[in-house]
């Protein structure tokens, strides 16, 4: 019994990240997004080609070029030439 009930907290763990938001840089150089989550604001560096998981119960985003996005946690930001889209 004890098995069955860890295994449900390990697969609740699991599937929770999976819903987070992901932030895809496909420029050759670091690009940032300030992310504003539960009241507290930081900035989210992603490295050339990395890609970022984050905001897993909903914030906001302010691109690079100054918008500023409510997400909801299932969305992709893809950045690409400096300029970011949502998908």
């Amino acid at each position: 019994m004890r098995t069955i009930i860890l295994a449900a907290v390990a697969l609740l763990g699991v599937s929770s990240a999976a819903f987070g938001a992901s932030a895809v840089n496909k420029d050759a150089e670091p690009r940032s997004l300030m992310v504003t989550e539960g009241g507290s604001k930081s900035e989210l560096a992603i490295g050339a080609g990395e890609t970022v998981d984050f905001c897993y119960n909903g914030c906001f985003v302010t691109l690079p070029n100054g918008d500023r996005e409510a997400l909801t946690g299932n969305e992709t930001i893809e950045i690409l030439g400096g300029v970011a889209r949502i998908r």
